[in-house]
């Protein structure tokens, strides 16, 4: 009897880790759904606190301009120059070049090429990566670009020597442009120097999202892009 109970024990302890095993998936599937939630969630209270602020100004950070599709990452590099990655969704399903690519921490990068079911990611991690970017408590503002140096560490320029920077400060997304929202985590300033050429500041920025660990990225889609490109174009046309 105490060997029959032994053994159904282990048998059915054995089942339960199979159980276990065969729904993590489902259990992931969950988790990168409540990621999504929450990223729609940050939208929303982003735009109550502006509205809040100034209900005469236009939001800039709208869930109503702003939609966010999630995407699996299949194929990632972070040891070329020019890094990036292949994600699971394309034309098919309204993925389109020069939207915002961001992982659960901060930025990833811009989608490059799709074709009907995948497209390509020009990584954070690309030479020739160039974002708009602020610092968040002071809202100064730079490009942020990648030296091909170290991984997960980018450079942001152009900052003038006035800037109070400190390290630690966090950058974020400036919202100058069509594909970013404003306010989107970056990284933190990890340290900084002298520009020689033109006396202004190099900040080393420590990425937020780990390069070499993405497994799931969320796509920022701006209602408003195409038009808005449109609208550029027709002004660089007539310069």
């Amino acid at each position: 009897m105490h060997s029959a109970n032994f053994i159904s024990g282990h048998f059915y302890s054995f089942s339960d880790a199979i159980e276990q095993y065969f729904s993590l998936k489902n259990q992931n599937q969950i988790l990168v759904e409540e990621n999504k939630q929450l990223h729609q969630q940050i939208l929303d209270f982003q735009k109550l606190k502006i509205d809040s602020i100034d209900t005469k100004t236009e939001v800039s950070f709208s869930p109503n301009k702003y939609k966010v599709l999630r995407a699996e990452v299949i194929k990632n590099s972070i040891n070329l120059s020019k890094n990036y990655l292949l994600i699971n969704k394309g034309v098919n399903d309204s993925v389109m070049q020069d939207m915002g690519v961001i992982s659960p921490k901060g930025i990833v990068g811009i989608i490059d090429k799709t074709s009907k079911r995948f497209a390509s990611v020009q990584s954070v991690l690309n030479t020739r990566s160039r974002l708009s970017v602020a610092l968040k408590n002071t809202a100064h503002y730079g490009t942020l670009r990648w030296e091909d140096k170290q991984l997960n560490i980018v450079q942001m320029t152009d900052i003038p020597n006035v800037a109070p920077v400190k390290v630690g400060d966090t950058i974020v997304t400036d919202g100058r442009s069509s594909i970013f929202p404003k306010g989107i985590p970056v990284g933190s300033v990890k340290d900084f120097k002298i520009n020689p050429l033109d006396n202004s500041l190099i900040l080393n920025i420590q990425l937020f999202t780990d390069m070499a660990r993405i497994q799931h990225v969320y796509i920022i889609q701006n209602k408003d892009q195409a038009e808005i490109r449109e609208l550029e174009e027709q002004t660089q046309e007539n310069e």
